[in-house]
């Protein structure tokens, strides 16, 4: 099989369900963000040491199946009867539990820090922001208001990212960077 159909070379793509929308719809907003979301993972996943953080790449591996399923989900003829909906709460609870750990291992956060630290930090960090915008995108979609278990998940993801970047920071010692305005100066 071809990787390429020269279907889309009119800015068409197509969905299931035979369905071609232009590639300017807010779906494929949606759809692309969340892929970049999850090969910034992929990415962060790299630069991640395995032998002493595999619980943490085994969960962000989790998390990028969970990203397509998502995207499989919205792409859906009907997004409401898709399987793996039930799913997401209890990805939730654990990306919860695992930033209520955390916290209790950091140090306490009074203040905005920077988005920087070891290069797996930052890489987080670009997911978290990726996320932000999957997650904006996502709203704008109309079959948003019936897949609020995506929502959810979609809004503790970046949470979860931010938490882990500062856990990645703090195993390699690496203190937070705590952002000051201009005018302190």
């Amino acid at each position: 099989m071809p990787i390429y159909t020269k279907t889309g070379d009119k800015g068409e793509t197509g969905l299931p369900g035979k369905r071609r929308l232009p590639k300017t719809e807010p779906i494929f907003e949606c759809l692309g963000s969340l892929d970049l979301t999850n090969a910034l993972i992929g990415l962060a996943i790299c630069k991640i040491e395995h032998t002493k953080e595999l619980e943490l790449v085994t969960f962000l591996e989790q998390l990028q199946s969970d990203l397509l399923l998502i995207g499989s989900i919205i792409a859906a003829e009907s997004p409401r009867k898709n399987p793996g909906l039930e799913d997401f709460p209890k990805r939730v609870g654990e990306m919860e539990r695992q930033i209520d750990h955390w916290d209790n291992q950091l140090p306490e956060l009074k203040n905005f820090i920077l988005p920087s630290g070891v290069e797996s930090a930052a890489i987080i960090h670009l997911a978290r922001v990726s996320c932000r915008q999957a997650e904006r995108n996502f709203h704008r979609l109309e079959a948003s208001d019936n897949l609020m278990p995506v929502a959810i998940f979609l809004n503790r993801l970046s949470d979860y990212f931010f938490q882990s970047a500062r856990y990645l920071n703090f195993r390699a010692n690496k203190r937070d960077i705590i952002w000051k305005s201009n005018k302190q100066m």
